[in-house]
């Protein structure tokens, strides 16, 4: 699948069986933002600007997020990013974003 930056970069993913909107998005204040379950239309927004492990932990976060909106804050970052790590120790690699010097 082709990888889209910018206003093109959005996807659809299905998370729990419901599904949501994956959208790079340039001028975003946090580094992502995960609307709740039972929004219509709902989306999981991942700051453009993020690269290497950091993308990933974000990523993970969000998804995490939409999968159970009731896990506490805390539980969440110190999961995603533990998780990500692991992925990222283990040579995951966006194709296209991140190039052998990116990283966290």
């Amino acid at each position: 699948m082709p990888v889209a930056t910018g206003r093109d970069a959005m996807r659809y993913l299905t998370l729990n069986g419901k599904r949501w909107l994956l959208k790079e998005v340039p001028r975003l204040n946090a580094d992502g933002e995960c609307d709740s379950p039972m929004t219509r239309g709902k989306a999981i927004r991942i700051a453009s600007r993020l690269r290497g492990e950091r993308r990933l932990d974000v990523l993970i976060h969000e998804m995490m997020h939409a999968c159970n909106w009731t896990i506490d804050e805390e539980h969440i970052a110190q999961t995603a990013a533990d998780i990500a790590r692991v992925l990222w120790r283990l040579g995951y690699r966006h194709p296209v974003l991140d190039g052998k010097d990116h990283g966290r």
